[in-house]
């Protein structure tokens, strides 16, 4: 009963058995066929009752034909699926790009095995060499047309790989460039008799790479075509602008001063348009690159207003700027290129403006985590722009309307190119315009907080007292009453010269009085000498707000100097403190430095004794630039003698004492670099200040001309008040008496009297450690205090040759704290290190904002 249980059990399993198909079922099948077949053949074989003997072993014989049955199908099945899966590999070897070989090695012969790969196909070796042919390399080699040097390099690559190092290498055969991978087949460490290699076709990648190299090749030319085209167009231009302001000092019909202020605003423009035009071709060749230094906009705008002032002419138009006092003193990000958009916008609204005024306007949008975002607006009250020009505003070399271009000329590459950089510090430009009535450009930009002077533009130190201001426009009086305001004084604001006469008539005094020389009644000499015998000059300071073109007149002595200092218009806070602060000695800035205002009309600005005459010595091969700046500096107090090239300067130098050379870098014979450097060879001239200046709008960096002992570089055309900066610091060496903190005659003195060496080390310096707390804080936070204090004391040193005893007092202290955090066994650190460390970078910060070029 048992047993026919057990063989019902059997017979129903292997009945369900049957209908399964898949793979491992069919085997498990096989293994109850045979196993049921085994057991009813013992079954039968012992069973006496003769019928069910025959019964039982029937079944086991079917049982048995079942198994072998099974084991055969399973066998072809797997087999088939094998092949399946050969075939799906080849066919996904077959549409790779490259191809996969294997390779193997006898005696010190090497063979190929290849296997697929779409690039076979291509070459047509797929018919030639396959998997199931071994083919030697040697053969190989002739198939691919290969040299014997590279075949001897191949064989070097295969032995590299079977001591077990992959091995990837470039190889080139026909119009066909592969890269090869050799992987060693490893067992247990050790590299079997084979090397699966592949190789993967990289023909369009290089190409595409030699493409590149050609563009880029093209791209430099370019740039080069450009640089020299730049330096033979602005050589000239140079010239017509000098001339013309040389020609705007002689007497001049109405007529012919007209024309000359149209053949200086032609002459403008084409500078704006050269270097709008070089600009773009940076930017289309992707070379133009960002900057991301430490920056005072007080100073960038004081610079802008400076270039801005020369634009109005005879435009009877309000150029202000507006700074929120929030604004952090220093900022860091690159301030040339965020001037270069902001002059572009201002150029253009002063262009497309008559009457009315442009505003440039600079809030403070945010600030956390050591970034403050910018925003700058400049609003105009022009002729506006239309819906439909709107698109094409930032279009390169497309202006809003035929007419706009015909009228007012331009590139039209202004917009594009501020619209890029703008977008390339992460900011973008954007326009709101009424069609005859206005238009404003906003520009938004995050930058990193500086560290100079980290807090924000308003000043600790108040000015008392009060204040009146007379101007005609409204928002020339809300600007200065806003300045004046935040620097402590109590401001009065008027509208007329009438009003300021009836003020002064009935007895009020203030301690400064801010005037608009250009409003009506004070023009006329006689109103004005009146107006000013009102005023008691021992208690008020009279400033006059002028242009740039009024102050020319001021000058030649067409008015009353009875004013004690002029101001130009846009007017800056910097500009308007140091006025302010003129004749208040009591009264200085916050950080102590002397603020530069170039619109200041007094002695300041002149250079050294009115009464010396200056010897200079020029090597200039351009006529009309010999002429224009031999005018300029014999205004200035200069005697000079003018050369045509380098080798004539030499020729001179020894000659006579000279207390300056300029020379021009692009010279015939012999160059400025060349120039300088032969003149340096001589201790004589150790002391003896040599400015560069070049047409070449690539300019040279600071480092390369140092190193030549060039002092300083001027790029043409030379605008007159940098020109004019520029020698006031070097006449006499009048920089070094500036300079904070060190004592730079005990330095040069140590240098072999060399000041371009000293002025050199001074930069290279200034390079290292600009940021030195940034990169103590790193180490410190890092668990680098060894590498800190090595940092520390290579400041040390660099200090102590430069001569700065307060500073290396300093320097000492913070070593000596960081030292003693070395040794507390607690592993603390000092607790007043910071403080040390802020102390020193506040002396370096000083130190750099007392140079020259920085």
């Amino acid at each position: 009963m048992v047993r026919d249980l057990v063989l019902c059990a059997i017979v129903i399993l292997l009945l369900v058995l049957v209908f399964q198909r898949q793979l491992v079922r069919q085997a498990i099948t096989g293994v109850f066929y045979g196993g049921a077949g085994i057991l009813f053949l013992c079954f039968g074989i012992s069973d006496k009752t003769p019928l069910t003997c025959v019964l039982e072993l029937g079944m086991g014989l079917m049982f048995m034909t079942l198994f072998v049955h099974t084991l055969t199908t399973a066998k072809y099945t797997y087999g088939q699926r094998l092949l399946n899966k050969d075939r799906d590999l080849l066919n996904l070897l077959g549409v790779q790009p490259g191809f996969t070989f294997k390779l193997e090695k006898s005696g010190n012969e090497f063979y190929y095995r290849l296997l697929e790969g779409e690039l076979l196909e291509r070459v047509g070796l797929n018919m030639q060499v396959n998997y199931n042919k071994r083919e030697h390399v040697k053969r190989l080699g002739d198939i691919l047309e290969l040299s014997s040097e590279t075949m001897e390099q191949l064989c070097q690559y295969y032995k590299q790989a079977w001591f077990g190092d992959r091995t990837v290498f470039e190889l080139e055969f026909w119009e066909y460039s592969a890269l090869i991978t050799l992987h060693p087949v490893m067992e247990d460490g050790v590299t079997t008799s084979s090397v699966i290699g592949h190789a993967l076709d990289i023909t369009e990648c290089k190409a595409s790479e030699q493409k590149r190299k050609e563009v880029d090749e093209a791209n430099r030319a370019k740039s080069i075509f450009l640089a020299h085209m730049s330096h033979e167009i602005r050589t000239p231009l140079n010239g017509i602008i000098g001339l013309s302001k040389l020609l705007n000092k002689t007497e001049l019909t109405a007529v012919q001063r007209d024309y000359l202020h149209k053949l200086l605003a032609s002459s403008r423009t084409l500078s704006s348009m050269l270097s709008n035009v070089l600009d773009f071709s940076k930017m289309e060749a992707g070379s133009l690159e960002l900057e991301k230094v430490e920056f005072e906009p007080e100073k960038m705008l004081q610079h802008l207003a400076d270039t801005v002032g020369t634009l109005l002419e005879d435009k009877e138009i309000e150029v202000l700027f507006i700074m929120d006092p929030a604004l952090p003193k220093s900022l860091k990000g690159d301030p040339l290129r965020i001037e270069q958009v902001l002059s572009n916008l201002l150029t253009n609204a002063i262009k497309f403006t008559d009457q009315g005024h442009v505003l440039l306007q600079v809030k403070m949008l945010s600030q956390q985590e050591g970034r403050v975002g910018v925003s700058f607006m400049v609003e105009d009250t022009g002729i506006g722009i239309s819906e439909t020009c709107m698109d094409k505003l930032f279009v390169p070399f497309i202006q809003a309307s035929t007419a706009t271009s015909r009228r007012y000329g331009g590139s039209g590459l202004g917009l594009a190119i501020s619209k890029h950089l703008a977008e390339a510090m992460g900011g973008k430009v954007e326009v709101k315009s009424r069609l005859g009535e206005y238009s404003q450009f906003h520009f938004n930009v995050e930058l990193e907080t500086g560290e100079l002077n980290a807090g924000s533009t308003r000043i600790e130190k108040q000015i008392k007292g009060k204040a009146l201001i007379v101007a005609q426009h409204e928002l020339v009086r809300y600007s200065l009453n806003e300045l004046l305001q935040d620097l402590g004084l109590k401001p009065f604001t008027i509208s007329s010269f009438q009003e300021s006469v009836d003020a002064f008539q009935k007895g009020e005094h203030f301690d400064y009085v801010i005037i608009d020389m250009g409003m009506e009644g004070l023009r006329e000499l006689d109103s004005r000498r009146q107006w000013l015998q009102m005023l008691d000059k021992q208690i008020t300071q009279i400033i006059g707000l002028t242009t740039v073109f009024q102050m020319e007149k001021i000058a030649a002595g067409d008015m009353d100097h009875s004013v004690d200092a002029f101001l130009s218009k846009p007017v800056t806070r910097n500009a308007l403190l140091e006025v302010l602060c003129w004749k208040k000695e009591d009264s200085v800035p916050a950080d102590g430095n002397t603020l530069e205002t170039h619109a200041t009309m007094s002695s300041r600005n002149e250079i050294g004794d009115t009464t010396q005459k200056y010897q200079i010595l020029i090597a200039e091969d351009n006529e009309i630039n010999q002429v224009v700046i031999t005018e300029f500096l014999a205004e200035r107090n200069f005697e000079v003698t003018m050369v045509t090239n380098g080798r004539e300067l030499i020729a001179l130098l020894e000659l006579r004492y000279w207390d300056m050379v300029l020379l021009d870098l692009h010279m015939p014979e012999m160059d400025g670099f060349e120039t300088a450097r032969h003149i340096r060879r001589n201790k004589a001239f150790n002391r003896l200040p040599i400015i560069a200046f070049t047409a070449d709008a690539v300019q040279h960096e600071q480092e390369v001309c140092l190193r030549a002992g060039i002092n300083a570089v001027l790029l043409k055309p030379v605008h007159e008040l940098t020109a004019a900066r520029v020698l006031t610091s070097w006449i006499n060496l009048a920089w070094l008496q500036d300079l904070h903190g060190i004592h730079a005659e005990q330095s040069i003195a140590g240098m072999d009297g060399k000041v371009y060496i000293f002025q050199f080390a001074l930069y290279k310096w200034i390079q290292e450690y600009q940021y030195l707390d940034k990169r103590v804080v790193r180490k410190m936070d890092n668990g680098q205090l060894s590498s800190a204090l090595r940092l520390i004391h290579s400041l040390k040193g660099g200090t102590g040759n430069l001569c700065a005893p307060e500073l290396l007092a300093k320097v000492i202290e913070l070593e000596k704290a960081l030292k003693r955090s070395n040794e507390t066994s607690t592993g603390e650190l000092y607790p007043d290190w910071k403080e040390h460390l802020s102390a020193v970078q506040k002396d370096i910060n000083q130190i750099k904002s007392s140079l020259p070029w920085s």
